[in-house]
């Protein structure tokens, strides 16, 4: 089957959405699919780009959040669509690249699909701060995404908590399909030794956490408790992986909270051979995050084996079972944050092989079944 994608973030980006398009691209194509990708680009991504499949459309950074751009003019996609033989269309977003890919589904009369990934009505803060602002602009992004979602003929949600979510909501035909893992290279027995070395942590407890640095990820609960849990292990370590406008707003509440030199941000992406490694790393994984739709991290973590610690909230709440793969807290409450981290460092090596069985039945292979019986259902 011929599939196209239409997304505003695509590689060179690295972010939830990204890892998930090449997972299932990765996957389907394995399956014997053609995965096609139009995608939000710049003139340095279109220059560049070599692969036949990918179509960059000409836009402009989101101001608020640059990693993300606005397509400016993808409505001439429809042609493309055409002359390729498109039997369906995905849709990975909501603004320009998602209504390009509506009116192409018109256009050709196709099937159009729609994954929500992301929960853009917790994000009014990058608009303003005003409370009366966001409050505003929190129930115009609802009224949008309820008329988005309606124009598709599937919607696709990473988790029954969301999909529960949009149904309150008037939305049907909604199914639900998590991102898949490789939980071939991500397993318990991959050596974390190197890692350590490199980071200068051989002797310490490491305390992970992995994703865009934003703040929504909730980061200053983490920070914050980690003088509790300091008190108790004082060689722990923790170490914040990924990029984001956040940065140096969590650089600057570490070294106000007095944590500094027991912190250490890797403001990279790491190559995703390497990540594997990055986990094995760790001996407790935390994620203090009220935005997530799935997880994948937390999944890719307990793919390898560790312990998750994490907000009592969303997704995370479905995904953390406690006292067997993990334990939760009240988003809100460093204290409690601090007090299941302890108990997971305490404990996790015995919740290593309940992590393992989590992650299984999110395997990449699994999931691009789901999702390519989902397909051929809309296409007959």
């Amino acid at each position: 089957m011929k599939i196209a994608y239409y997304t505003e973030t695509y590689l060179p980006n690295k972010d939830g959405v990204v890892t998930s398009i090449l997972t299932f691209k990765r996957a389907l194509e394995d399956m014997g699919h053609e995965i096609y990708i139009f995608a939000a680009g710049d003139r340095k991504t279109k220059r560049e780009n070599r692969d036949p499949k990918v179509f960059y459309y000409t836009s402009t950074p989101f101001k608020p959040y640059p990693m993300y751009r606005i397509a400016l003019f993808p409505f001439t996609s429809q042609t493309k669509v055409k002359e390729l033989g498109i039997q369906l269309i995905h849709s990975h977003g909501m603004a320009t690249m998602g209504l390009a890919a509506v009116e192409a589904a018109k256009a050709n009369k196709l099937p159009l699909i729609s994954t929500f990934h992301t929960l853009v009505t917790q994000a009014t803060h990058y608009i303003s701060n005003s409370k009366v602002v966001k409050d505003m602009m929190e129930r115009f992004a609802w009224r949008y995404l309820e008329w988005y979602y309606k124009q598709c003929d599937a919607v696709v949600t990473p988790s029954v908590v969301i999909k529960e979510m949009l149904e309150e909501r008037g939305l049907t035909g909604i199914y639900v399909i998590p991102t898949g893992i490789d939980t071939k290279k991500l397993n318990p027995n991959n050596d974390g030794s190197f890692m350590k070395k490199e980071w200068g942590m051989e002797k310490n407890r490491v305390i992970l956490n992995v994703g865009r640095l934003v703040l929504e990820k909730n980061l200053d609960v983490l920070i914050k408790s980690s003088l509790l849990v300091l008190e108790e292990f004082s060689d722990a370590r923790f170490v914040i992986v990924g990029e984001g406008p956040a940065l140096d707003y969590y650089k600057k509440l570490v070294s106000k909270t007095g944590v500094g030199k027991w912190f250490y941000f890797i403001n990279q992406v790491i190559p995703l051979d390497r990540m594997p490694l990055v986990y094995a790393a760790a001996d407790v994984f935390v994620i203090p995050s009220k935005f997530e739709t799935q997880g994948i991290v937390v999944q890719e973590a307990m793919a390898a084996g560790k312990p998750v610690v994490g907000a009592d909230y969303l997704a995370l709440k479905e995904i953390i079972r406690e006292g067997y793969n993990g334990y939760k807290f009240n988003a809100d409450d460093p204290e409690e944050c601090a007090e299941k981290i302890i108990k997971a460092l305490k404990k996790g090596g015995e919740m290593k092989e309940n992590a393992r069985k989590s992650a299984e039945e999110f395997s990449d292979e699994n999931c691009a079944m789901k999702m390519a019986k989902l397909y051929e259902k809309m296409v007959l």
